[in-house]
């Protein structure tokens, strides 16, 4: 039989909403009209309620949805605040019972965690106002209706569509996309194009608009006072948008709009408003839901609302007040002929045709399952609320180009929170682009605090709450020098600190971990920056504020948003696991990056076996021969900028010593590609132990008479034997001012006669490749003839202090505390010590802790900066620190004779079994591993980097565990496989 309300289905269908657009009308009409038809008067009136249930007590909340369900024969159910567990079990149950299926809904404006706890919280509307880009809103959407899904949830009461005009709106405000109503229309439309294309039906609300009152229709009958052209350009706007677009369901709002209905009945309750405007002017088709009937400002007094909200237009009664008490007015009303059968008859099929769309005439899977947060909380879930986040940044002012900060290198900055205490994850993540002192006004700032802080050259103020004390703290810092305030608040409340005495001022819109994180990466130019300003800040900034700034440095990101499988952190988590199982190390950094941002940036375990300091983002690795393409490489590359050298000449030119022993045929690009025929390494021991303090030999490969002092597998060394007192002391003096270790010192002449015992080595016949310390060694001396500055003083300047990497260098004991530094080996051979602050590498201690093959000290973070530099070209933080023809020609040649390049390690593509890198690694890929377990790769084909650093010579080099797990190469192939 084909429907009897042909005439208003075939409206409905023809009207669009495009969720309808796709359904099997005859399938449709056949189900339809056979529920109908087994339904009572009380239960067809039934299906057009959707009461709320609290899930706070569920023996109560069962209780409820069955008298809902059974007796009531409820169209569907609103559930308000509970957990995840408790939605999901109740759900279940109240499908189980029902004879006709439920409409599931959610109040959900910011995301379903606005009522379910433990689900993604999602930025509200009013920061959404800010972002430009559509899309952002539109994925938004999808992400929300693939969680409601998981939920059972089909109608969701967003987005608000309200034009929030009045600043002291007291029920609207935040949840409002802004004041603008295209803009509001604009984003709306996407969220719910989003929502509704992936099967969820949006519900615009509070038609014909909330935004300009001065009262909570909660409490009250709010006014609306706006002429009919007002309210037509303005609040109707993104309505009429919304109806033009096809989207499926709007929400009448509890209002008094003289200009629309002059008799002063809620608009909720309007039959001028919801038919008049609503469906006959506007033409909308679609589900028209009230808003809450038992709010004050659902009244209109000796009348039923439910039975008004019926002959005014309404297909869905949403939260009535007492259940029972108004099915019974509806059904009097019908019995009286107050209310035509046919209204019944019409509003129930259309009810159940949505209920056919949403495909409830099928078994619907249940909402509980194991994997049911897990999947809730996605890795998919959370990108897109990072997304959302930092797209909404928006900076509204930045005198002089302050922003994104430069010039780390001579740039002081303090970080100063008002609202919060001291350290928080804004503060850690401005720690993480530049060296910071950090302060709070939590107790007040004394004037000595103020003092310190105005010796900054730039002053960084993060604002949390608008206390009258938190104005006030700020007011203290006005006449600092490039004050930049960040508001962790509503924009509406920045207006109480007008004016803002402040070169650069950067709206983050809500407090929360995203937010500071995206608000620091903002300052650092780690995002691009286009948020506009959705409202009106009076005396700050007007409403379509933007000022743009670019991305200049590494910014954040989560793996998924750069196209990694979300597994790709379990698999590497799981990896590390096993190494510090095992013990082949007992911690590490790990850190990854893609295409410019950080996806990864994980630290595990412990500094020492001792598990007394855990490894973080800051603990300081010894980086052994990675020092050669991190510390040496980059201070060849800068002095070939300045063509201070040629590849192709003599390194005799620039070295008197190896002139001096007739070695004159090496080539600087011989040293680097490690061909210039020198042995592997030199033996230090032997040159520092002192002849005279021991007999028999120094060291053994087996433990035999004075050799009992295990050195390495397979080496024993003489228990009598002791340093070199001519060359190195047990106190520092004007001959050994520089450490080799704790207690010990070497000077000057040590270093001398390291490099003059290189000078005269002999050297190979062949010029095939042999990779050699003693190169590196040469090249740092070569690069300091050249300067005349000492290398760690020239790569500090040059490299490391412009690029913000402030816990890089050589001697980290000069500028970090040794609980800062990873330890290395225990040595109770040379210097009788846990090697803890100084390198590792005998070469480099005995030179003074500074040389071309080790000791340089650093974290993942800032290799990090240093690697992104070389994919950028020679640029970073908006400088200029190499040349782009110098970068690539360093990171692009490549040895004819050896997988080498000029100086950085490659991938072997003849032999991947042999290659250092994961076989997946592009030809392109350049970086160095280190004897200490460490190692970094770049990947320009890929716009990868990846780097590991551990100590896994801690406590000693003798670690078969690290060589047998080959995590490096390991991790590096996870990687890969992840790559979408």
């Amino acid at each position: 039989m084909v429907l009897a309300f042909t005439a208003s289905a075939m409206t409905l269908y023809a009207s669009v909403p495009d969720m309808m657009s796709g359904i099997d009308r005859k399938s449709c009409d056949r189900w339809v009209d056979s529920v109908y038809r087994s339904l009572t008067l009380r239960q067809r009136i039934g299906q057009l309620f959707v009461p709320k249930v609290s899930p706070a007590n569920m023996t109560a909340a069962r209780s409820t949805i069955a008298s809902y369900v059974k007796t009531r024969g409820v169209g569907g159910l609103l559930f308000s605040k509970g957990t995840i567990e408790q939605h999901a079990a109740l759900t279940d149950y109240a499908r189980s019972i029902a004879d006709v299926p439920l409409l599931m809904t959610l109040d959900g404006e910011w995301g379903p965690s606005m009522r379910v706890t433990g689900t993604v919280r999602y930025p509200y509307n009013m920061s959404l106002g800010a972002i430009e880009d559509p899309q952002l809103l539109y994925d938004y959407g999808r992400e929300t209706a693939r969680q409601c899904r998981l939920l059972g949830i089909q109608v969701n009461f967003a987005p608000v569509l309200d034009v929030n005009s009045n600043p002291q709106n007291p029920v609207i405000g935040f949840r409002s996309f802004g004041e603008n109503p295209k803009r509001v229309a604009e984003l709306g439309l996407a969220y719910s194009r989003g929502i509704e294309s992936g099967g969820v039906m949006a519900v615009g609300k509070h038609f014909p608009g909330h935004g300009d009152t001065d009262n909570d229709s909660h409490k009250t009958l709010p006014a609306i006072n706006h002429d009919a052209a007002k309210l037509d350009s303005v609040d109707l706007y993104p309505f009429k948008e919304f109806i033009n677009a096809g989207l499926s369901g709007i929400m009448v709002g509890h209002l008094n709009v003289p200009a629309l209905d002059p008799s002063g009945i809620p608009s909720s309750l309007s039959q001028k408003i919801i038919t008049g405007v609503l469906k006959d002017r506007l033409g909308f088709e679609g589900l028209v839901w009230t808003d809450g009937l038992a709010m004050k400002g659902a009244n209109i007094p000796g009348v039923n609302n439910c039975v008004a909200a019926l002959k005014a237009g309404v297909d869905i009664l949403l939260e009535p007040t007492a259940l029972a008490t108004d099915i019974d007015a509806v059904y009097n009303a019908v019995k009286s002929g107050d209310i035509p059968d046919s209204i019944i008859e019409n509003r129930c099929k259309k009810v159940l045709a949505y209920k056919y769309m949403f495909g409830l005439s099928e078994k619907q899977p249940k909402a509980v399952s194991p994997s049911l947060k897990k999947d809730l909380v996605s890795p998919e879930a959370e990108a897109v609320n990072r997304r959302l986040t930092a797209a909404m940044m928006t900076c509204v002012q930045n005198s002089s180009d302050l922003l994104p900060l430069h010039n780390l290198d001579t740039n002081s900055i303090a970080v100063v929170n008002l609202g919060e205490g001291r350290q928080n994850t804004f503060t850690r993540f401005c720690g993480k682009y530049a060296q910071v002192d950090t302060y709070s006004a939590s107790p007040a700032l004394s004037p000595s605090t103020v003092e310190a802080i105005k010796r900054h050259n730039t002053v960084v103020a993060a604002v949390y709450n608008d206390k009258a004390s938190t104005i006030a703290e700020l007011k203290k810092l006005e006449d600092c020098k490039n004050l930049i305030t960040v508001f962790f608040i509503n924009p509406y409340k920045v207006a109480r600190f007008a004016p803002v005495g402040a070169k650069s001022i950067i709206i983050a819109y809500e407090n929360n971990k995203l937010t500071q994180e995206y608000g620091a990466q903002a300052i650092f130019g780690g995002i691009r920056v286009n948020g506009t300003l959705p409202v009106d800040i009076k005396g700050v900034a007007p409403a379509g504020a933007c000022v743009g700034l670019l991305k200049t440095r590494l910014g954040y990101e989560s793996p998924a948003e750069a196209g990694f499988n979300p597994s790709v952190e379990k698999r590497i988590d799981s990896l590390v696991s096993v190494g510090l199982r095992t013990g082949a190390f007992p911690g590490c950094q790990v850190l990854v990056a893609r295409n410019g941002n950080v996806v990864i940036d994980k630290s595990y375990g412990y500094t020492d076996n001792t598990k007394t300091h855990r490894v973080n983002d800051s603990t300081i690795y010894d980086l052994a021969s990675v020092s050669k393409v991190a510390g040496t490489l980059p201070g060849l590359m800068l002095a070939y900028d300045r063509s201070l050298f040629e590849l192709d000449s003599p390194a005799s030119r620039y070295i008197p010593g190896l002139k001096e022993c007739g070695k004159n045929d090496i080539t600087v690009k011989e040293l680097l590609y490690h061909e210039s025929g020198y042995p592997a390494a030199m033996n230090v021991m032997k040159l520092f132990m002192d002849t005279a303090t021991y007999t028999g030999r120094l060291t053994s490969n087996r433990m035999r008479g004075a050799n009992t002092i295990k050195i390495a597998r397979g080496l024993y060394g003489n228990n009598q034997a002791r340093l070199r007192t001519d060359l190195t002391s047990h106190t520092p003096g004007e001959n050994c001012d520089r450490p080799a270790a704790k207690g010990l010192y070497v000077g000057k002449a040590a270093y001398d006669t390291i490099m003059a015992r290189i000078h005269a080595m002999d050297l190979s016949a062949s010029k095939s490749y042999r990779y050699s310390d003693l190169n590196f060694a040469l090249l740092m001396e070569m690069e300091q003839n050249l300067t005349g500055i000492s290398h760690d003083e020239y790569v500090h300047k040059g490299i490391y202090a412009p690029l913000g990497a402030c816990r890089t260098g050589y001697l980290p004991l000069s500028r970090h505390s040794a609980k800062e530094i990873a330890p290395t080996e225990s040595d109770r051979f040379m210097r009788r010590q846990l090697i803890h602050g100084y390198v590792h590498d005998e070469l480099a201690a005995f030179s003074g802790g500074v040389q071309g093959n080790a000791g340089l000290f650093s974290t993942a973070g800032d290799l990090a900066k240093l690697c992104q530099m070389w994919l950028n070209g020679g640029n970073y933080g908006g400088k200029k620190i190499l040349s782009a023809k110098t970068v690539k020609l360093f990171t692009t040649a490549k040895s004819p004779r050896s997988r080498r390049g000029l100086g950085f390690d490659k991938p072997d593509m003849a032999d991947p079994d042999k290659s250092p890198t994961a076989p997946q690694a592009d030809a392109s890929t350049f970086g160095h591993i280190g004897f200490t377990g460490t190692g970094f790769w770049v990947d320009p084909a890929n716009g990868l980097i990846y780097i590991f650093l551990s100590n896994r010579v801690n406590p000693s080099r003798d670690n078969r565990a690290f060589t047998t797990l080959n995590i490096r190469p390991a991790i590096m192939s996870v990687l890969y496989e992840a790559m979408k």
